[in-house]
Parts: C-alpha cells; structure tokens; sequence
C-alpha cells in the first residue's frame, strides 16, 4: 500500500507560489517598517528640540541667533542643552570649529542634499551655522536669520536619500514657539510650491514638515519617491 505525499510538481508550485507571495509581501512590510521608523524618529526629534527652546526660555537665554558673537554662535548654546552630541562645527567655519570631514560629521554637507522632487540641490547657505548630531545619529542643522532661527534635522544622519521633505524636516523658532516649516506664521507655507515632488526647486521640500507632522501616513508615500 502507497503512503500518501506529494509529489515534486507539487512541492514546486507551492514553493513558487510561496516565493510569489513572498515577494509581493515584503517589500510593503519593509517600506512600512522604515516609514513607521522616520515618523517616531520625527516626532521624538521634534520634542527633544521644542524642549531646548523651553529649557533656553525658563533660563532668559537669548533665543535670538544674531545675538550671539561670530565666535561663539547660537548652536554652540543650545547644544549645552543636550546630552552626548557632536559638535560637527559649521560649514566653511572658523574659530576653532571641528573638521566636518571627520566621523559622523563626515560628508554632512548640504551640497549632498537633495529637494523633495530630487532634481535640484539644496543650497548649503540654509544649512551653514552649525551642525551637531544627536546620540540616535540625527544631524541637526542650524541657520540664523531675521526670520527666526531655522533647525533642520536629517533623521537617519548621513544614510540616503539625504531629501527634503524624506529624511530631512526643517522648523522655525518664531513667536517664541517651534514650529513645524510649512504652519501658519512660518515663512514657506505654500505647499503647491514647497512640498510638491512634481516641482524642481532648491527649497523645495522646506514645508513638508507640516505633512509630516500632521499626516500619520506621510512618509509611506514619502518614501516611495525616486
């Protein structure tokens, strides 16, 4: 008597259709995964800078970025602030500010940085007043201006995309409040303009931090963009 089994056509046809399944499945699961990461990552990012403002406030400590001497610029006061970060110095800086070229500052430039739409590079002029990275690896930086200080965080550091409005999300100090780029009172907040993949320019991306913030599902779609 014959012990029933499968034969090898079988065993094939239900590997390969395992392997098809597998294969539709998975990268949904690991797209999923790493938008869900970029969106703790946001959040927690968002807070821990928000608290410096309000620990730099309960102290009067000038929050205004053109009230600090060229030698000792705003970002090296805020950075006290934090615990366990690098202080990666400025772009083209002085006065005793790090060699960016070194690790994990390295090739933190913004002329690797890409807009939302992928087609232009960001100016390294939005990002030229100081870089510190954060004990996660996130790499904040800072630019002074009459508009408020400006902080954009790369949440995954020097790993790609390096694209705003992906990995990396700028916030405007303004009203004595830290606002995500992109809400109302901010300076970029035409989203047809600044957080548009469709549209090629070198700030676009600046005001996809509203989306971020305010759209749970962002960064699925986020990063689907080539």
């Amino acid at each position: 008597m014959k012990k029933p089994g499968f034969t090898l056509a079988e065993v094939l046809i239900t590997l390969g259709i395992i392997g098809v399944v597998a294969a539709i499945t998975i990268p949904g699961l690991i797209n999923n995964y790493k938008a869900q990461r970029l969106h703790s990552k946001f959040l927690k990012t968002y807070s821990v800078l928000q608290q410096v403002f309000k620990q730099m406030e309960a102290d009067d400590v000038s929050l205004d970025p053109n009230s600090y001497p060229y030698a000792q610029p705003f970002y090296k006061t805020f950075m006290k602030y934090l615990t366990n970060t690098t202080n990666c110095g400025r772009v083209g800086g002085n006065y005793g500010d790090p060699d960016i070229r070194t690790a994990p500052c390295y090739n933190a430039r913004a002329y690797k940085y890409r807009d939302y739409s992928g087609k232009s590079t960001i100016s390294e002029s939005l990002l030229d007043d100081g870089q510190i990275v954060l004990p996660d690896g996130t790499i904040v930086f800072f630019e002074n201006n009459t508009n408020g200080v400006w902080l954009s965080a790369d949440l995954n550091g020097l790993d790609v995309p390096n694209r705003w409005g992906v990995d990396l999300f700028t916030f405007q100090f303004i009203d004595g409040e830290l606002r995500t780029m992109g809400s109302p009172g901010t300076i970029y907040t035409d989203l047809n303009q600044y957080c548009n993949s469709k549209v090629s320019n070198n700030i676009n991306g600046i005001s996809c931090a509203i989306k971020a913030k305010s759209n749970s599902d962002y960064f699925k779609q986020a990063i689907k963009l080539k």
